[in-house]
């Protein structure tokens, strides 16, 4: 099999998208995506991937932040994203005999010479492999010839790369601004001069950010952490891509801190991103900006591990609301501590839309908040639910965590979260929404030598908690599966021979393990029972017990610039139940993360020092692919108030290839963005979440292609549009690939008459192209259109049928079902092609019209 070709998913596997779910995951073209290359392009080609769905994938912020700083270096390299395929979809690629592909350009992965994946939590081990095997890249990086990429990941789930060794050729450990640019433009150099792979790895030796297993380096290599100390001062791009789905995270994201100051002992994240770096305001509102007019996002959150730790996150949030609250745009906190929420910043979130409340208390009792040093007082929640039943808000968040080292560990922490919401329960009547999570120790914290509890302890305190506040009807409790959090464990703290391990469940038919609709329990506990019978341990035992002091530990060849005395002096303190102080400048308790490289930088006063000394970041030049998103100047002739509902924008459009798989609510949404960048003053509905007043012409069945799908928009003013078609091709600008807007008029005002789209459509016309001649004497004979002003007509030598259906009720009159009662068979798309060719009205004895002209 031969994979010289790239891959045109339409093209390719044609009728067989309508068998797989969203098939709108895998078609790439979305708005602001990367320029497709062609298969001799020379420069050096790098498959992006986060080894989850799309949905999941294209809501990660450092995948977004690394596709676009990537864009930037187009000069040189070519960066295109991947994502991990669904069950139904991996199973069509392997009985089409095709690879899994990168959305820009359709590049098999074998023919990449990087795959880079970004892993965010441990679930995603077997997905890596599902990646490497769609992509007929061998697993075993032992098996790897020239011909193979490089295969390398990344990512604060992978700070201890050894349970990967086996499948990967190398890991990136750090913040990839900080080196990780500058390796692939190496790399890339390399590459045009005619180094192979065996080049490329010797690069990557030499970098003392990259761990290499022994089968790529000899001996294992050690890694030193990678950070970026220009953070304060950089702007981040991640307004694009902007998905063609709707993702699990929708909002744009903002990282105001990367590090945190606080110490919590159980958080990988605080001490993985350490020192804790603030960004400048300035850099701030230019990526809102950025966000909002660039990419039509509504919704933002202002993101960190501790967004209550930024210096006045109120006058931050207020200076914010005040700039974009006109356009309806609202900010989120999500990670605020307890004691940073103040009556103004409360007043400040309920402003446009209420984003909810959330705190993560973890533990509840005040000595155990000691141990984890963390501090959540009972009375200042107490204090904040008062204010925001008063504000409006109606529900709140609560997360805690169950085998926390402490001395109630187990059923004592459920018996305390209990006695505490019912506390809660007495304050005010709110909704409370509460997520049990079981504690998993991490690498590189103060827990990392400590016990995990079992899964059978951790059911039975979780069943305990939902049984004991069952009689509280507005309490309602979730949890995270234990039996996955032992598998995050022996992933986390493994060591090489966890391998194995996923490698036995992967191809047991492990998959997607995050999801729980695709999760297999019974999988992994044959893989635990397998190593048990043929290996001679209990992984649940091996990995999760408690660590002794002097005993080495797999992960000690990565180093944080963190003193593992400072992670035992910690250890102790937990023990005792002693609180350590927030990092501060000349701080008592050194850690090892500020250095002579890197230091805190968490003040106005620390971001005036960074800008006044030469930054490498801005030394870095290369074309930008965000040049291609420039949208024409264009100007509305005249913008004039109204009260009433009584001004529309009409439009035509059509859907081409890729956009005929986009569902409605993502057409709706496409259209929802398109009017914030061009800055269109659409009126929106009441409530809790404003929205365009819009609608759309009857829908169709995805896969089907149309000439003119219409959309009409209530504005907020009555506008003139002086230069039609600068207009349209602004409006073009703002649309994903296959979404092209024919026309654009003002509609008729209200008095008028009726002039919804609703109440006007009456149907179609359809053109069908028949792939097979009895398909076509069929539908000649069989289509029913005797309704009146319905028509067909045959035309034999192009194999087609052009019809008109009076469609505008669904149901048994919808095309789809209309073909297969002629042709006496489902599934028909997978035999005609069928496209609508106009949107129709009837006028009374005028006859058919079009909609576009009618409203």
């Amino acid at each position: 099999m031969t994979h010289e070709r790239f891959i045109d998913p339409v093209a390719d596997f044609g009728s067989d998208l309508y068998s797989i779910m969203k098939p709108a995951r895998y078609l790439g073209g979305e708005l602001g995506s990367h320029p497709s290359i062609q298969p001799e392009d020379k420069r050096l080609r790098m498959a992006l991937c986060f080894p989850d769905l799309y949905e999941i994938g294209m809501s990660n912020n450092a995948i977004r932040i690394l596709y676009n700083d990537l864009g930037k270096l187009s000069d040189s390299l070519v960066c295109e994203r991947v994502f991990a395929p669904a069950p139904d979809f991996e199973a069509l690629l392997k009985r089409r005999g095709l690879l899994l592909y990168t959305l820009e350009s359709g590049i098999p992965l074998k023919n990449c010479d990087i795959l880079g994946f970004s892993l965010g939590y441990e679930l995603l081990a077997t997905n890596i492999l599902a990646v490497l095997d769609a992509g007929d890249i061998p697993i075993l990086n032992k098996d790897r010839t020239e011909d193979d990429p490089v295969v390398i990941a990344g990512g604060p789930a992978i700070t201890n790369p050894h349970p990967f060794g086996q499948f990967l050729d190398a890991v990136y450990i750090g913040e990839a601004e900080a080196e990780f640019y500058d390796i692939l433009l190496d790399i890339a150099a390399i590459k045009r001069r005619g180094g192979k792979r065996g080049d490329i790895l010797e690069r990557l030796r030499s970098s003392k950010a990259i761990w290499m297993p022994p089968s790529t380096a000899g001996t294992a290599k050690p890694a030193y952490r990678a950070v970026y100390s220009d953070f304060s001062l950089s702007t981040a791009s991640t307004a694009y891509p902007i998905p063609v789905i709707q993702t699990i995270q929708s909002h744009g994201s903002v990282e105001i801190m990367r590090g945190c100051p606080n110490g919590c002992r159980f958080c990988h994240a605080g001490y993985y991103y350490r020192p804790q770096r603030i960004k400048s305001i300035a850099s701030i509102e230019a990526e809102v900006k950025a966000l909002v007019e660039d990419g039509g996002y509504r919704e933002i959150t202002l993101a960190s591990l501790s967004s209550g730790d930024y210096p006045d996150i109120a006058g931050l949030f207020n200076r914010l609301n005040a700039t974009w609250k006109e356009k309806f745009v609202s900010f989120q906190l999500p990670s605020l501590k307890v004691d940073s929420f103040t009556l103004p910043l409360l007043a400040s979130l309920s402003e446009v839309r209420k984003s909810g409340l959330t705190f993560a208390v973890e533990t509840p009792v005040e000595s155990w908040q000691g141990s984890i040093n963390k501090q959540v007082s009972f009375d200042k929640i107490a204090e904040i639910l008062k204010e925001a039943k008063r504000y409006g808000f109606r529900s709140a968040k609560f997360y805690f965590m169950i085998g926390l080292p402490v001395p109630g560990r187990g059923r004592g922490e459920g018996e305390a979260i209990v006695e505490f919401l019912e506390r809660v329960a007495k304050v005010e009547r709110i909704a409370l929404n509460v997520n049990i999570g079981t504690f998993v120790p991490k690498p590189h914290t103060p827990y990392e030598r400590e016990a995990q509890l079992g899964e059978k302890e951790a059911l039975d305190t979780i069943y305990y908690i939902k049984d004991s506040l069952r009689p509280h009807k507005f309490i309602s409790i979730a949890y995270h599966s234990p039996f996955t959090a032992l598998i995050e464990g022996i992933v986390s703290r493994g060591d090489d021979r966890v391998g194995d391990i996923i490698l036995s469940a992967y191809r047991k038919g492990a998959r997607l393990d995050a999801w729980e609709e695709h999760f297999k329990k019974d999988i992994w506990k044959e893989a635990f029972k397998e190593t048990l019978l043929t290996e001679g341990y209990d992984p649940t035992v091996e990995f999760l017990e408690k660590k002794p002091k002097d005993t080495a530990l797999p992960w000690n060849d990565i180093f944080l610039f963190i003193n593992k005395n400072y992670f035992k002096s910690e250890s102790e303190k937990s023990d005792l139940g002693q609180l350590t102080s927030s990092c501060v400048d000349n701080c008592d308790h050194l850690c090892g993360s500020c250095n002579d490289k890197f230091s805190l930088v968490s003040n106005s006063e620390h971001i005036e020092v960074l800008s006044k000394q030469p930054h490498a970041q801005n030394e870095r030049v290369g074309s930008n692919y965000g040049t291609v998103l420039t949208r024409p100047a264009f100007s509305l002739g005249g913008v004039f108030p109204t009260t009433m509902e009584d001004v529309r924008l009409v439009v035509s459009f059509r859907k081409e290839k890729n956009a005929s798989f986009y569902p409605l609510h993502s057409i709706s949404g496409i259209f929802t963005r398109a009017f914030f960048m061009l800055g269109l003053p659409v009126r929106y509905t009441e409530g809790f979440n404003p929205l365009p007043r819009m609608e759309f012409s009857q829908p169709l069945a995805l896969g089907i292609e149309s000439d003119d799908d219409i959309m009409a928009v209530w504005m907020g003013s009555e506008i003139i549009i002086d230069d039609r078609e600068t207009f349209i091709d602004a409006f073009n600008r703002c649309m994903p690939a296959g979404i092209i807007v024919n026309d654009i008029r003002i509609g008729k005002h209200r008095n008028e008459g009726k002039n919804t789209i609703g109440s006007l459509y009456w149907g179609s016309s359809y053109h069908i192209i028949a792939h097979d001649s009895d398909d076509l004497l069929k539908l000649e004979k069989g289509l029913n259109t005797a309704r009146p002003h319905e028509f067909i007509r045959t035309e034999k030598e192009k194999n087609s049928v052009e019809c008109t259906v009076n469609d505008a009720r669904g149901g048994d009159r919808n095309i789809i079902r209309l073909v297969e009662q002629a042709l006496e068979r489902e599934n028909i798309l997978e035999r005609l092609a069928v496209r609508r060719k106009a949107s129709l009205v009837l006028v009374g004895d005028s006859g058919i019209v079009r909609l576009f002209d009618a409203l």
